[in-house]
């Protein structure tokens, strides 16, 4: 006797099952340091500049909040998926999609994130600075080390004042902590540093853009009164 095969139906998600497998998947990937690098192109239209630009390939709701897209224009990579907490999140704020980015141009800084600086990516993004994923704030510092001499470097992460001592071994970087109550005229003034370090806590997607830019058109030579101290001197 042949038995009788039993066909097996299809497996079918809903909307809320989706975005819980997409969450699972983002958090191994990064667990695991995967960056994914958005192409870029010239499709998006450029009459009405978008208030960020995201490089992510994934787009939630989450990522949405956090680039403050409630209300304004918003340019994503080419072929990114939006996932359905995210086509809600656009729905109920008015959030205009572009697909694509704007052409390329040189990097002008870099980010060096060390755990979920989502916002910070976002900022940097805006302002087309390069962004780089290192596991702890030990592997932050050589990173930084390898471009903040050719332009402004921002380390992100939960402990900031790790990446900055580090880094200030070395007499020729000049890395200082940054909090969203430092005054950073006066910091500038006095340090002008090449490297910048932040808890990746507490900050908007405003305020690191605007401190980002700041950083960009800075000069970074080191003020007339800056002396490091070498050789062992307290």
């Amino acid at each position: 006797m042949h038995g009788h095969i039993k066909q097996q139906k299809p497996m079918t998600f809903n909307s809320q099952q989706i975005e819980a497998i997409t969450q699972s998947v983002l958090r191994e990937l990064h667990a695991r340091g995967v960056v994914s690098t958005a192409a870029r192109n010239t499709s998006v239209d450029t009459s009405t500049a978008p208030v960020a630009v995201l490089q992510q390939k994934v787009i939630t709701e989450d990522t949405l909040a956090a680039a403050g897209a409630a209300g304004h224009s918003l340019a994503i990579p080419a072929g990114a998926i939006i996932t359905p907490s995210g086509h809600d999140y656009i729905r109920r704020h008015a959030v205009s999609i572009s697909s694509g980015l704007p052409s390329a141009s040189a990097t002008t800084g870099s980010l060096i994130s060390v755990g979920d600086c989502s916002t910070a990516a976002s900022a940097a993004a805006a302002v087309n600075w390069n962004i780089v994923v290192a596991g702890c704030e030990f592997e932050a510092a050589t990173e930084a080390e390898k471009v903040a001499a050719s332009h402004p470097v921002a380390c992100c992460g939960r402990q900031p004042s790790i990446t900055a001592c580090v880094m200030n071994r070395n007499t020729s970087l000049r890395a200082a902590v940054v909090t969203q109550t430092t005054d950073m005229d006066l910091l500038v003034s006095a340090m002008n540093p090449q490297v910048i370090c932040l808890d990746s806590n507490g900050w908007t997607f405003t305020e690191l853009r605007r401190l980002f830019q700041q950083m960009t058109t800075a000069s970074s030579v080191t003020p007339a009164d800056w002396k490091e101290l070498t050789g062992g001197v307290r």
